[in-house]
């Protein structure tokens, strides 16, 4: 009887303990919001174009709501970087709205999420309020999407593996395809260094793959990145083949002043283009018109560091093909974060 009740006092005083180390939790919530602006004006003889702009704003909330538990919403008010020849307005969508499950090793997400593969190449790049990576800016992949991921760390290893819609955060899920990935990251010399190899597979009735390989350098006041990427039946187009690479620097003269450069390629390979294209001709000219040589160069200063930093930059793209323009623009770039 004594055992009994020792062991019955002992269950209760373990549950008791569970429960108030559980009940000790404090949920907390934290508010975000970025800004990204700028004024342009182009350098090229007869072209007078001058631009203020809004890039993007960004507005989100993020609520850890129990211990390894969190959710996070975030809104994208889509400026400049939407304008299309259709669409000349601002418009609103959510970027984020997504259940996150973490510990020290492993990160589970379910919903509308930010990619990881993009995440890992912004925070080397550190520029996204001037310019996206490269396989974002050519729109080799989406930078949020609707789906499932998973990311599981080592001392000195990530493993990230993903199913997502494949149609990104703007647009709806309109046919049964799915696009998983699978990527590697390692880290080296102190975390000073990295290598990331991933690849993604579409199933949509165009098979769609991409391969991207990046390695970077980022010391306290230097930093070095190049990354390829290679596209199969780019964004469903059966027989485009496309190609990208970016090098990219930056060096600090101070903790708040430095000065960055970044030169991307991108070219494309037409073979047995898909009959859905009506006109071959036309279709490879307007790609040429944006593929070729990119140049992104300039000075950044962090007015207050961590919430408020500019950027006095020169962009010049020269694009591939005869009879295509070089272009050219000096671009003022502001980001707010709070």
């Amino acid at each position: 009887m004594k055992l009994k009740t020792f062991l019955f006092i002992t269950s209760l005083l373990f549950t008791f303990s569970t429960f108030s180390q559980e009940s000790k939790f404090k949920p907390k919530g934290k508010i975000e919001g970025k800004i990204f602006t700028d004024f342009n004006a182009s350098l090229n003889r007869g072209d007078n174009t001058k631009n203020f702009e809004l890039k993007r704003a960004y507005f989100g909330y993020k609520l850890e709501f129990a211990e390894h538990f969190s959710a996070k919403v975030r809104i994208d008010v889509g400026g400049a970087e939407f304008i299309t020849p259709e669409i000349n307005n601002q418009y609103v969508f959510f970027k984020t709205a997504a259940a996150y499950y973490k510990t020290d090793r492993l990160m589970i997400g379910f919903g509308l999420q930010d990619t990881y593969q993009f995440k890992v190449e912004e925070k080397l790049w550190g520029k996204r309020y001037i310019l996206p990576t490269m396989p974002d800016y050519q729109k080799f992949n989406f930078s949020a999407d609707i789906g499932a991921a998973f990311v599981y760390k080592l001392d000195n290893f990530d493993f990230d593996l993903a199913f997502f819609n494949g149609q990104g955060y703007k647009q709806f899920d309109n046919d049964n395809a799915f696009r998983s990935s699978i990527g590697v990251t390692s880290y080296l010399f102190d975390r000073k260094f990295l290598l990331r190899a991933y690849a993604d597979y579409s199933t949509d009735s165009t098979h769609m793959a991409s391969f991207t390989g990046l390695a970077g350098l980022k010391l306290k006041n230097f930093s070095l990145g190049a990354e390829y990427t290679y596209q199969h039946n780019y964004i469903y187009t059966t027989g485009h083949m496309r190609n990208g690479c970016s090098v990219f620097s930056q060096f600090n003269f101070t903790p708040k002043l430095g000065l960055w450069l970044r030169v991307d390629g991108v070219w494309s390979d037409f073979d047995k283009l898909s009959p859905e294209v009506a006109d071959p001709a036309e279709y490879i000219t307007k790609w040429e018109q944006r593929d070729g040589l990119y140049a992104f160069t300039g000075v950044e200063y962090l007015i207050v560091p961590k919430h408020l930093r500019a950027s006095v930059n020169y962009q010049r793209h020269n694009p591939d093909g005869t009879g295509n323009k070089n272009s050219d623009f000096i671009y003022f770039n502001v980001e707010v974060k709070w």
